[in-house]
């Protein structure tokens, strides 16, 4: 697997911002324009308008700087985009020195690859970026950590893209709790699991599913699937299951380190080669809150 990745800081969206807007926008227009028709752009301003009107003032500013049409303006908002599939394992260390760590399983190819440091509403964040300007995992300078993954589930809502509303998150929220306020009323347009970690060990995992209340639970961890059994296609083709009890198993060890537990990430069964199909590991992260530190892996040992 070969997959370039850029760290990238800029305070304010930019010049960095907008070379990588064009390099991206016709892969995006693409998978936008599939499947189906989309709202019109009014609706979605509407929308961000109402469930996120914070973030409507950057959106207005890259739709500037990008001279966006109406097509992209639209995209931008990620408001009904089209469905989304990836893999990930994601666990909380709760001892000690609670630690998120996740790994990002995609096919390489649609991978953004950028980890970027911003300070976009005096709120530093740094996060591995998706939808040109969401996030797939980040942490904020108050330490509220988040990351998500696929919840298994390929029915689709009208709602907002994850990604859009986890950097909503980082970019407004301070600890867990208002982050899982915000996640219960903000619309996600597909099932995902998003599991969060503060500076003061507050740690929940809330799977967002169409047509049904986000479920906000006290697990530490999230693969691709809901609730305790259940069963659909998606988690039976990426091992979800052995995956989750491997990391109870991880957890519940009293023998085990930190250091031994962030490692397993690396091997299998939360390790995945399976890039053809797109479910290869393409990271690990690892998000300390209390410390405001952060560590990307990437396979064959690469280190930041």
């Amino acid at each position: 697997m070969m997959k370039s990745f850029h760290s990238v800081e800029e305070t304010f969206p930019g010049k960095k911002w907008l070379e990588h807007f064009h390099a991206a926008l016709p892969a995006y227009r693409s998978w936008f324009a599939r499947d189906r028709e989309r709202p019109g752009l009014q609706e979605c301003v509407d929308a961000l308008e109402r469930h996120m009107p914070e973030l409507v003032p950057i959106w207005k500013h890259l739709v500037a700087i990008s001279g966006a049409d109406e097509n992209d303006a639209r995209m931008l908002t990620f408001y009904c985009p089209p469905p989304n599939l990836s893999g990930c394992s994601q666990a909380v260390w709760t001892r000690y020195t609670p630690t998120l760590v996740r790994n990002y399983d995609y096919a390489p190819e649609y991978c953004e690859g950028r980890i970027m440091k911003t300070r976009w509403h005096n709120q530093e964040v740094i996060a591995a970026t998706d939808c040109l300007w969401g996030v797939l995992d980040g942490m904020n300078q108050h330490g509220l950590s988040v990351s998500l993954a696929f919840g298994g589930k390929t029915c689709v809502t009208e709602g907002f893209g994850v990604p859009l509303i986890l950097r909503y998150v980082l970019e407004f929220c301070t600890d867990v709790d208002e982050a899982v306020k915000v996640l219960c009323r903000v619309p996600a347009h597909m099932a995902y699991n998003i599991t969060l970690l503060d500076a003061f060990g507050q740690v929940r995992t809330v799977e967002l599913t169409p047509f049904s209340r986000p479920n906000v639970t006290y697990k530490a961890l999230a693969v691709n699937h809901q609730g305790d059994f259940e069963i659909t296609n998606y988690a039976m083709f990426s091992r979800s299951f052995e995956r989750q009890q491997f990391l109870i198993g991880k957890l519940t060890d009293p023998l085990i380190s930190i250091e031994s537990f962030v490692n397993a990430f690396e091997f299998r069964p939360l390790f995945s080669s399976n890039y053809s199909q797109g479910f290869g590991t393409l990271y690990t992260a690892i998000y300390n809150p209390r410390l405001r530190a952060m560590e990307y892996r990437w396979p064959n040992q690469a280190r930041m």
